[in-house]
């Protein structure tokens, strides 16, 4: 059995307010990462997808409003969801939250299977125009993108 306070937690680097959850607690199946949201902050950068994991929100206070579409070249969305509602998103499945309204969001983040490691970003390739995506990597440690025709890299 693993105890946490949210409060004893510390957000992570980059500017985001979160918080992984999953790792104080040992969690070794899924993701858990525990969002506090000022307006017109964001989830992550951008519109993106995780082939190889879904996630499910749970808004424990505020309004998230999440831009959503089945497949990239689909017609976008838009979603709210309200405090006490959860939304879950397929692998595959592109989509980005954030905060529209005046109050501070609270949300958890959970993800099955625990770790991620394809994911695509809905950038086009500035570079060659070819891709319509850029891939997620880790760079040197660093999180970076990639286009998978030409091989550019951008930074996070």
């Amino acid at each position: 059995m693993q105890k946490i306070d949210l409060d004893d937690m510390t957000p992570e680097s980059g500017g985001q307010k979160r918080r992984s959850v999953s790792d104080p607690l040992d969690a070794t199946d899924f993701s858990m990462n525990y969002y506090a949201l000022e307006s017109g902050e964001e989830f992550a950068g951008s519109l993106h997808t995780h082939l190889d994991q879904e996630e499910t929100f749970f808004v424990l206070e505020g309004e998230a409003t999440f831009e959503t579409k089945p497949e990239l070249g689909a017609a976008s969305e838009t979603v709210t969801v309200s405090e006490g509602e959860l939304i879950r998103f397929d692998a595959g499945e592109y989509q980005q939250g954030r905060n529209e309204a005046d109050e501070t969001l609270r949300a958890l983040a959970l993800g099955t299977p625990q770790e991620s490691t394809d994911i695509r970003v809905a950038v086009p390739c500035r570079d060659c125009g070819e891709s319509e995506y850029m891939e997620f990597t880790m760079a040197g440690g660093e999180p970076a993108m990639e286009c998978p025709d030409c091989g550019t890299e951008l930074e996070v």
